[in-house]
């Protein structure tokens, strides 16, 4: 151990440094409340310890001692009379340096001044040098020791804090392999929604300046770039990867780069099957897999799964913005710091009173008067129902940004919309059925800090990056299940804007005095400790809620162990059922199939059996692996199948009872709050919407349609009503009341993504290949009309080119003669002519989206 390492470790565990923290963090807690004349700022001797500490703690090998030193500096920045005081600057940046936190040098005003000290300039010019990204800005320490190990690993796993930078490490390691391959590899992002793709693609775009390079973010790339041999950077969720790797005349890909990887931890999640499936299926093509995931501490479970070698992890531990603590009591008006140093610090009181969004608009004006917030809520309607009515205790704000906005919903959704009335007063909300339009203009103006406060539901989990100064957290949920720890502390940890300060500041507070809100405080022991333990998937344990003898009995068309099994457990089961007689299928081995050998005695035997019995080819299998592969069989077997030709509204109602009977959906899709149907009377709603959508009607006119669907001329149809806590009434839906048209446009936009994009046209992919493999027939491709929301062919290679439906159905409407065709059938765009003709054009949205695709 060399001294500065020795001296490391003493300060580390000297309790002095403890007691100047916590006077530190006392001063700060008066410092958040605005309560300034109770800030006493700590004497000189003291200051100059502290900074001591920071100076010593930095130069450690060890990342706790790295974090505190971190820690040091973040709370003495936060005070003007500190920030402003040059030796305070000194140390703080000589620490920054030494860290190699270079992006929170923006946070220390006239920074440049002190590079001129050699410890600083030379130390800062050698990592700077040594630690350059692909991209340009320097690397961090941490950052730059995972950069080296991707570079020297064809599998590879890390896990690091919400702000350690993943999504940066893994850009710049593209770019990489991009300039060193010589344009001869092509690469997959996985993401594990489609709410990420669109923040992605348009970052990648601003990086990848190759031209031979084309990002795709759809399964079918555009004919024209297949003749001209482009290589891809594609943006996936799994279900389009498995889409992707199961058409054997698609293009190889090298390279899978697994983001927000921890989704495949999930027992809850049924998207965790599907992602593991589409990684055994990349894994059996031979392509390199890495994995990113935040605060998991056991990184190696990743290549485990996929059985890869379980040494090629690592996790960093080092963080780049600090977070500080509280919980606030709105009932009991008691509020305090949670302490890393000593006993919990108490607040003053915020005088409280009964009304709950009063009470919330005094923490937001109190602790948030300068700086942008987000609130987090478990539910849609309590996001909407709690940002509407705080909007209206405040004033309407004067934007011309705001204003086009609000126009624009006017325009595209319909004008009793409510988040019209939040954007009036700098307000949003942000959750999954958002029209994707809208969504993107609220994270732009987010980010632009016109709206100053943000509520939201578990977007933030899914990665969607909005780091923020504070995070007010109101419900210990996500729905109406526990958060579990690694949820939450990904949620706090988007506390701390990197490059905009060094520190943020998370909030559970009790505002409804209910269950899962915060109102008994024991639960705030999440907050309290930020230690996660390892996380195993369900697959690999062995209290994994009788998932193997689960999966004997769905083979078996057996009773499950539990009577009272939710409607995602039983899909979990048949799940990883149906992947499991894949892999038997092909003769494959997978981590899967050896537990359950293992597992379960006659094993061997129900697979077996299984193979024997099953005549669908395995391919389609594959493709189709979250649908019941009996009734598949079944399909196989009739000689009575018929695939509808025309696609309006009788067309589609017929397709849908084919497909309702054929699949048994009465009985594998009535159950659970999200079942498809619950009854056989709602297949007429989805052909309104599934017509309607495959007419390339734009949405307005969609909702419109619906909604008269539901008025029924007066003899409305019944509808569902959530509650605060997500209970559902049922009441005759009203074309004039606010809340009823709201939820039908919350619901119709979920079901168009949900239902009608995602699990209906599954069930007609998986007809469509049935019927195909054997009746040798070519059939309407429905598939393709239920995707992209047209027949029209030019729509739907314009959407392949990355082009919003909105907009490709513009451009073939509008600007059809910069569209044309050349002898082999394949889609030219005169660009010049285009950009022009849009410029001049009074579609200015539309303008933007082509303009971000071209690079205009």
């Amino acid at each position: 151990m060399n001294a500065l390492q020795y001296l490391a470790d003493k300060a580390g565990n000297d309790e002095y440094l403890s007691l100047l923290l916590y006077e530190l963090e006392v001063d700060y807690s008066h410092y958040i409340v605005n309560d300034l004349n109770h800030i006493k700022l700590i004497t000189s001797l003291k200051l100059g310890h502290l900074l001591r500490f920071a100076d010593i703690l930095c130069r450690s090998m060890n990342s706790e001692h790295r974090n505190l030193s971190l820690k040091i500096i973040s709370l003495l920045l936060e005070f003007q009379d500190y920030k402003k005081d040059d030796y305070v600057k000194l140390i703080c940046i000589n620490t920054l340096v030494k860290l190699g936190n270079f992006p929170s040098l923006e946070c220390i005003p006239n920074k440049d001044a002190f590079f001129d000290i050699d410890e600083i300039g030379v130390d800062y010019d050698i990592k700077c040098a040594m630690q350059e990204s692909p991209l340009g800005d320097p690397f961090t320490d941490g950052q730059y020791s995972i950069f080296e190990d991707l570079k020297s690993h064809n599998h590879f796993s890390f896990s690091g804090s919400t702000s350690f930078g993943k999504s940066f490490v893994l850009e710049a390691f593209t770019k990489y392999l991009v300039d060193t391959y010589n344009d001869n590899i092509n690469i997959a992002f996985v993401v594990p929604t489609k709410a990420l793709i669109h923040q992605l693609s348009n970052r990648l775009k601003k990086i990848i300046d190759n031209s031979q390079y084309k990002i795709i973010s759809t399964p079918q790339i555009p004919k024209i770039l297949l003749k001209k041999e482009y290589k891809y950077i594609f943006i996936f969720t799994p279900e389009r990867l498995i889409s992707y790797l199961t058409n054997p005349l698609n293009s190889t890909i090298d390279y899978i780069f697994v983001d927000e990887a921890h989704k495949l931890l999930s027992s809850k999640d049924l998207r965790t099957p599907i992602l593991y499936h589409a990684l055994v299926l990349a894994k059996r093509k031979s392509i390199n897999i890495y994995f990113a995931s935040p605060n998991v501490p056991n990184a190696d479970v990743f290549l485990q799964m996929i059985n890869n070698s379980s040494s090629e992890a690592r996790c960093v531990n080092e963080s780049t913005v600090t977070q500080n603590r509280f919980f606030i009591d709105t009932i009991k008006d008691k509020s305090y710091m949670l302490s890393d140093y000593g006993n919990d610090i108490f607040l003053g009181k915020f005088n409280f009173g009964s009304d709950k969004n009063e009470n919330l608009k005094i923490i937001l004006d109190t602790i948030s008067s300068d700086s942008q917030s987000i609130i987090y809520c478990n539910t849609i309607y309590q996001t909407i129902y709690t940002a509407l009515h705080v909007s209206k205790l405040y004033a309407d704000i004067k934007n011309e940004q705001i204003n086009e906005l609000v126009s624009l919903i006017d325009e595209k959704i319909h004008e009793a919309y409510y988040l019209k009335t939040c954007l009036k007063k700098g307000i949003a909300y942000h959750f999954g059925s958002i029209p994707e339009e809208i969504k993107n203009k609220v994270e732009e103006l987010y980010s632009k800090g016109i709206i100053r406060f943000l509520f939201c539901t578990s977007t933030l989990l899914e990665g969607v990056n909005f780091p923020v100064k504070n995070i007010f957290i109101l419900s210990e949920k996500i729905g109406n299940r526990n958060m579990e720890k690694i949820d939450f502390w990904n949620l706090a940890g988007r506390a701390g804007r990197l490059k905009k300060e060094l520190s943020g500041n998370i909030f559970c507070v009790n505002l409804y005095n209910k269950d899962g809100y915060w109102n008994n405080e024991k639960k705030v022991a999440i907050l309290r400790d930020k230690n996660i333990d390892p996380i195993t998937p369900l697959i690999m344990t062995k209290s994994n809620q009788n998932l193997y003898k689960n999966i004997s009995n769905y083979f078996q068309d057996f009773s499950y162990t539990r009577k009272n099994m939710s409607a995602n457990e039983e899909k979990t089961i048949e799940l990883y059922g149906n992947i499991l007689v894949y892999h038997e299928l092909i003769s494959g081995e997978s981590i899967l199939k050896y537990n359950y050998i293992n597992a379960e005695d006659n094993g061997v035997h129900h697979l077996r059996k299984l193979k024997k019995e099953i005549i669908v080819p395995s391919d389609i299998v594959a493709s189709n692996i979250d649908i019941n592969i009996k009734s598949q069989n079944m399909i196989l077997k009739d000689d009575s199948n018929y695939m509808p030709e025309n696609t309006d509204y009788e067309g589609c109602l017929r397709l849908l009872n084919i497909l309702y009977e054929k699949y048994n959906w009465d009985k594998t899709e009535s159950k659970g709050k999200t079942a498809l149907v619950k009854s056989k009377e709602q297949l007429q709603y989805y052909a309104v919407l599934m017509s309607a959508w495959i007419a390339t009607k734009p949405l307005k006119v969609i909702l419109q349609a619906c909604m008269n669907h539901f008025w029924h001329n007066g003899r409305p149809l019944k509808i569902e009503l959530l509650d605060f806590d997500g209970k559902r009434k049922i009441v005759d839906f009203d074309i004039k009341n606010p809340l009823h048209i709201n939820t039908v446009i919350n619901n119709i936009v979920k079901d168009i993504e949900n239902k009608i994009k995602y699990k209906i046209k599954n069930y007609v992919s998986n007809y469509m290949d049935l019927y195909s493999y054997k009746n040798q027939k070519k059939v309407p491709d429905w598939e393709a009309y239920l995707e992209y929301g047209t027949k029209d062919p030019i729509i739907i290679e314009l959407q392949n080119w990355g082009f919003s439906r909105t907009v490709a159905s513009l451009l073939k409407k509008e600007f059809a003669e910069f569209l044309k065709k050349d002898c082999f059938g394949e889609l030219n765009i005169n660009e010049a002519g285009l950009k022009k003709a849009l410029a001049n054009s009074r579609y200015k949205e539309e303008y933007l989206e082509v303009s971000m695709l071209y690079g205009w």
